[in-house]
């Protein structure tokens, strides 16, 4: 089967979605699928994709509205594709979706938003997509009460598992943070937490920032708290796959700072998931606890701050072997051709 998957500026190692299309590409290659990419740049506008798509199976659209444009509106550009894969079997990923339609959101986010849903209708009613995914609670909340038919889509990580001997230092409980550190979330609770399962288990805690970091308030949140309740600190920097990989099995625990209704757009915490870490996280409460859920495979993984219970049922839960790699590529790709076949 010949697919077409088209995405933004193609940024590897530095766009999440980019790595997103190489991880996804290699592996339909793999099961035998003829793959070609097409993504912005060198002269390659919507508008010129547009009108020189190559003849193909599925087109798979990866939306989102600020790879495209740096306002997150895109414009005319955006119909001229619609055009052109209306009466193409498409997939239509998004991403994320339009902003602001959460609790908090600033009347700007809510204007940008409006406009931003208004042009993701439209190229929807003109598209007429054979399959709309996405892959976070929030996200599908928002399209099906815009009247949008999607299914959730696993997003995974963009770490591969390479093997290491995985041993942990039994002194130490170490803490991984990938990614760059959200600034709204509550770390002083989370800190509260930690010493509170330090001491259960009689542990020093060691936190692990993993990845590229820009200065940030939550990063120097996280610095100050660290020297507050006599945590040790190591910041890794920039690390090759298989070194991250290697950090997440000698890591006993990972911090999610990203919300937990659009935890599933997070591929740094997909990524330790995968690797079988517990981690941490916070409800914020933009999406309804009755449209929240996780993949069922990561279930007994989460610990929600918000949770009384979570201190307990993390010291239970470490205590268990440490689960298998979960092959999330393999996964998301098995189940993308299933919902188009």
């Amino acid at each position: 089967m010949k697919i077409c998957i088209i995405s933004g500026h193609y940024k590897p190692n530095k766009c999440g979605i980019s790595d997103y299309v190489t991880l996804l590409s290699t592996e339909l290659e793999r099961q035998g699928h003829d793959v070609i990419k097409i993504t912005l740049g060198e002269g390659h506008s919507l508008v010129f994709i547009a009108k020189s798509l190559p003849s193909a199976d599925i087109y798979s659209f990866q939306f989102a509205p600020y790879l495209f444009s740096p306002k997150g509106l895109i414009g005319n550009s955006l119909l001229y594709l619609a055009k052109s894969l209306k009466d193409k079997k498409n997939h239509i990923n998004f991403h994320e979706i339009w902003i602001g339609a959460y609790p908090k959101a600033s009347m700007k986010e809510r204007l940008i938003g409006w406009r931003q849903k208004r042009e993701i209708i439209k190229f929807l009613n003109l598209t007429k997509p054979y399959s709309i995914t996405c892959s976070n609670a929030a996200s599908l909340d928002r399209l099906k009460s815009a009247n949008i038919k999607a299914d959730y889509l696993y997003l995974f990580g963009n770490i591969p598992f390479s093997q290491s001997d995985g041993k942990r230092i039994k002194t130490l409980i170490k803490v991984a943070i990938f990614g760059t550190p959200y600034d709204k979330f509550p770390y002083d609770l989370l800190f509260r937490k930690l010493h509170e399962f330090s001491d259960i288990e009689n542990k020093r805690i060691e936190l692990k920032i993993i990845g590229r970091q820009r200065e940030s308030k939550g990063l120097a949140l996280i610095k100050n708290l660290s020297q507050k309740f006599k945590c040790s600190i190591c910041e890794c920097g920039e690390q090759s796959t298989e070194s991250i990989s290697h950090q997440f099995q000698s890591c006993d625990l990972g911090i999610c700072t990203t919300p937990y209704d659009i935890l599933g757009k997070s591929g740094t915490t997909a990524a330790m998931l995968e690797h079988g870490l517990p981690v941490v996280a916070f409800d914020d409460g933009d999406t309804t606890k009755d449209k929240l859920f996780v993949m069922n495979e990561f279930e007994e993984q989460i610990f929600l701050l918000n949770d009384k219970s979570s201190v307990t049922r993390l010291t239970q839960f470490m205590h268990k072997q440490r689960k298998p790699f979960f092959d999330g590529v393999v996964h998301t790709a098995k189940e993308m051709l299933n919902l188009l076949n």
